[in-house]
């Protein structure tokens, strides 16, 4: 079925509420988005739009996370069972997995765990090692606790990365603010995930070589977050890796030049 709108479903997994949507392709190859750290599975939307034709293609609220539960651990292992319990309950047996930043770091991990279901992995903007820039303060205003408007929301995303357009920012503050009791608008991921985030003592690097699947490495060409000299060890390092650099984006590689990373997935994903 070609839906003109994703459908909202929910699913129970260890007593946590996980909303899903579902972009419709009922016969396609499933293919799951997880975004980065307070994002949001709506951040995927445009790219959901021009994937569903080749794909059913699904987008998770990780926990914590859009319309999903809070809870009170965050890390790779407490998201391995949010990922798998969705996986199952949907009753996916294969699956391309595509993740950002933070779901970039759980779809490695589920991948190493869990290689009998995943055809390929697409690995965006994360690897094993975080550069230090990620690290230096954002240039500009610092965030305020609640926003005024959708238009203050919009303005402040983009002077701090102007690719996608204000346009397109405007449409994503829309779509990531929630207004609260008092009337005052808030993002809609809920505050335990930075009060509650942990990583794990891992050597992600050898979790990386573990991965047996077809693995592609995306990476900004601006990005403060992924080293070029660490993306390409990646795709050495994973015994089926590939990496591509994507021109004129930063971390958000999907917002900043949709174009590019849409060729770089018909070329791994072969559609």
């Amino acid at each position: 079925m070609n839906l003109l709108r994703p459908l909202d479903r929910y699913f129970s997994v260890k007593g946590l509420r996980l909303h899903v949507l579902d972009w419709g392709g009922e016969g396609r190859t499933p293919l799951l988005l997880l975004h980065g750290f307070t994002g949001h599975a709506h951040a995927w939307d445009t790219l959901s739009i021009a994937l569903q034709p080749h794909f059913h293609v699904y987008a998770m609220d990780q926990r914590g996370h859009g319309d999903s539960d809070p809870a009170e651990v965050y890390n790779a292992l407490a998201s391995f069972d949010d990922i798998g319990g969705v996986i199952d309950q949907l009753g996916l047996t294969t699956l391309v997995l595509v993740g950002l930043s933070m779901g970039g770091r759980n779809a490695i991990y589920f991948a190493s765990k869990r290689p009998e279901l995943i055809q390929k992995l697409v690995i965006v903007d994360i690897g094993p090692e975080v550069s230090k820039r990620a690290a230096l303060a954002p240039a500009g205003p610092p965030e305020p606790a609640t926003w005024e408007s959708i238009e203050q929301a919009a303005q402040h995303l983009y002077r701090g990365n102007p690719y996608p357009g204000i346009h397109y920012y405007r449409w994503v503050a829309a779509s990531s603010l929630r207004q609260r009791a008092d009337g005052a608008l808030v993002w809609t991921w809920h505050p335990s995930v930075k009060e509650r985030r942990s990583q794990l003592d891992l050597d992600w690097w050898a979790v990386l070589r573990s991965i047996t699947p077809p693995s592609l490495v995306l990476r900004g060409e601006s990005s403060t977050v992924l080293d070029r000299d660490v993306a390409e060890r990646m795709a050495k390092e994973l015994p089926r890796g590939q990496f591509v650099e994507i021109p004129h984006a930063v971390h958000t590689l999907h917002e900043d030049n949709p174009d590019a990373v849409l060729a770089a997935l018909k070329g791994f994903l072969k559609f």
